[in-house]
């Protein structure tokens, strides 16, 4: 866990850097930092400031053959996927069809039509009233105690819980503070799923008018999935087999300070993401017992990727692959504005020139080795594969150094139309969801 996250904060050859520094989220205590830590310039240095050949041995890659794993998707999985999406957004906008149950007692895994009224010392809260709410008892929606405590009520009885919200709850205001629920039970309900039409699928409000629309998105993306994994994957395999072939000396001391220095400033801009400071960061979120064992580790690295880039360069050289400045400015003219970026000079001030220099390098020289080796195919598996399978970890404990929260780590995420569809609740109801 460790090593994937500093993978991330290394920033290096496959431009990492670009997502943790130049995503459109940045918040102001990211902003605040990045600007502070310009006093450092990372990313300046570059392997095209020294001959490869004085590192570097390259081996003899012209026979390698690598065996690649292979996703595709089928029509099948943009069913799933759509159905997926679709009960997401019902779920999220609560657009199902309740109807007025004959029961009369509150049991789990009911839903009971409630009125509630959330007080902090006898004052009702901000986004702690709410009538006419449907919810599933047992489902966790609401903080610990609030759906236990209205298991076994009458419909038409009301109750009054005393609970205490979370430590770590999002709302400052309430966190860890004792407050009151006045709570009446209206009705036990039944839920059904509304018919999916086209109407619905505009009503969800992400930019699609059909259902066709929106499966056509979807098929688009899992295709744009599928080629980027496949891309990834083979890159990898190749890099590998080459890579072990070759050997590498110590890289240059400047070379590997710039490198260090990306990863101290990255990891300054998560610990602002979080609030929190460098060192609690390295601790707390990272898992290393000190910060003299997380340093230990960020220099090995150092080493570990400069020699990757000077590999690159050495296979660059011999392919008599050259990138100009004006390369460079063109590529970083075609991409600037997918890492959030308001220009392509934006985008190499903050990640330096050096840096992104080495980042182009590296795609060619990907490009390039693909066509120099024999690249097996293993049997195709479905992108939505890894969502369906469940990791069962048995007589293992894990603890809570191998769990980290970082947005930038590497990822599998579900299909979500890039287009926000609610940019606030209008309900006043989540003040109380646990999520």
């Amino acid at each position: 866990m460790k090593k994937k996250l500093l993978s991330a904060l290394l920033a290096v050859s496959m431009v990492m850097t670009l997502c943790a520094c130049g995503s459109k989220e940045k918040d102001a205590a990211t902003t605040e930092n990045a600007d502070t830590a310009q006093a450092v310039q990372t990313g300046a240095v570059s392997t095209k400031d020294y001959n490869p050949d004085d590192y570097v041995t390259l081996g003899d890659y012209s026979g390698v053959e690598v065996t690649v794993d292979v996703v595709n998707f089928t029509d099948e999985d943009v069913e799933k996927q759509f159905n997926d999406e679709v009960e997401y957004y019902l779920d999220y906008m609560d657009l199902y069809t309740y109807t007025v149950s004959d029961k009369t007692t509150v049991e789990e895994g009911d839903i009971a039509n409630i009125d509630y009224v959330g007080k902090k010392d006898g004052v009702a809260f901000d986004g702690g009233t709410a009538q006419g709410h449907n919810l599933e008892i047992g489902s966790g929606s609401f903080i610990d105690g609030f759906e236990e405590g209205l298991v076994g009520l009458q419909v038409g009885e009301k109750t009054t819980l005393n609970l205490t919200f979370p430590e770590e709850y999002h709302s400052e205001e309430l966190a860890g503070e004792a407050v009151t629920f006045d709570v009446t039970i209206n009705s036990i309900n039944t839920k059904e799923m509304p018919e999916i039409t086209d109407e619905l699928i505009a009503q969800f409000g992400v930019g699609f008018d059909s259902i066709a629309a929106f499966k056509e998105d979807i098929k688009s993306y899992l295709q744009e999935t599928c080629d980027e994994t496949n891309a990834e994957e083979r890159n990898l395999a190749v890099w590998q087999a080459v890579y072990q072939l070759c050997t590498v000396n110590d890289p240059p001391q400047e070379m590997i300070d710039d490198v260090l220095n990306t990863i101290k400033q990255n990891a300054e801009s998560y610990a602002a993401m979080y609030g929190v400071t460098a060192d609690e960061f390295i601790t707390n979120y990272m898992g290393y017992a000190s910060v003299e064992d997380y340093e230990a580790d960020c220099k090995l690295s150092a080493v570990e990727a400069c020699k990757e880039k000077l590999v690159v360069a050495a296979i660059a050289k011999k392919a008599g692959i050259v990138l100009s400045d004006e390369d460079v400015k063109a590529a970083a003219e075609a991409e600037y504005d997918s890492y959030g970026y308001e220009s392509a000079d934006a985008l190499l001030a903050d990640i330096g020139a050096g840096a992104y220099y080495d980042y182009i390098l590296t795609d060619r020289v990907y490009e390039y080795l693909a066509t120099c080796v024999t690249i097996k195919e293993n049997e195709p598996v479905s992108i939505l594969a890894d969502e369906e399978e469940e990791v069962v970890l048995e007589d293992e404990e894990i603890s809570e150094e191998d769990v980290i929260v970082v947005e930038d780590d590497e990822f599998e995420e579900e299909y979500i139309d890039d287009e926000e569809f609610i940019e606030e609740d209008t309900t006043g109801e989540m003040i109380l969801q646990t999520e």
